[in-house]
């Protein structure tokens, strides 16, 4: 069966009204400024001497996520996604956030923890193999691993928005590698940035769309 012709346009949904409930960038809004990045500022190998500021850190991302969403970060998944399948989704998060702006999300964790934001199933990458086409969503896949390369591979979908940063802190080089070869980036949004950390919201999409039966 022949595919219909690729639709490159972002999607065309309702605006979102009013702001999303979103407690964790309230609380990143509150904290002294030293615990966020200045963007001037250059990134260095400090972080990793400070086990406190670490162990601190972690425990945050655990409960939230370790990137900090925003409504335009949301807004932007928006335009391009109705259908997203999470893998590594964490506490569920960015999922809940996500399904406030209508967006049905299908979120998976290898471990999910004992309190969630919103639904994670117990999942890993091959959770995408019966939601190849859906949008794929990484939020600061695990660093060192084969999580989000291997994700990526059995990735169907036109499109795939990353964050973290790029070609550091996450995921390993097959991943930006196979990442930059099949897929370019069209958009992206700034995020709140913690200190010593340049993560943003990438959205790419496929050089080559793929054939659905």
């Amino acid at each position: 069966m022949k595919r219909a012709a690729r639709n490159t346009a972002a999607v065309h949904r309702p605006p979102i009204h009013g702001p999303l409930v979103n407690p964790y960038g309230a609380f990143f809004g509150a904290l002294p400024p030293s615990c966020r990045r200045v963007p001037s500022a250059p990134l260095s190998a400090s972080e990793s001497a400070h086990a406190d500021w670490l162990t601190w850190k972690s425990a945050i991302a655990r409960h939230f996520a370790w990137a900090v969403p925003t409504d335009e970060a949301i807004a932007t998944i928006a335009r391009y996604a109705t259908d997203v399948v999470e893998i590594g989704a964490g506490s569920g998060y960015w999922a809940w956030l996500m399904r406030q702006a209508g967006i049905t999300v299908a979120a998976f964790d290898d471990e999910p923890p004992a309190f969630t934001w919103s639904d994670v199933a117990q999942g890993d990458e091959r959770a995408i193999l019966d939601r190849r086409d859906s949008t794929l969503f990484l939020c600061w896949p695990p660093w060192g691993t084969a999580m989000a390369v291997n994700a990526l591979a059995l990735h169907r979908g036109d499109y795939v928005i990353y964050v973290g940063e790029w070609m550091g802190g996450s995921a390993d080089a097959r991943f930006f590698a196979l990442l930059a070869a099949q897929f370019e980036a069209i958009d992206g949004v700034a995020i709140p940035q913690w200190y010593n950390r340049d993560d943003r919201l990438f959205v790419f999409r496929r050089r080559d769309p793929q054939p659905r039966s």
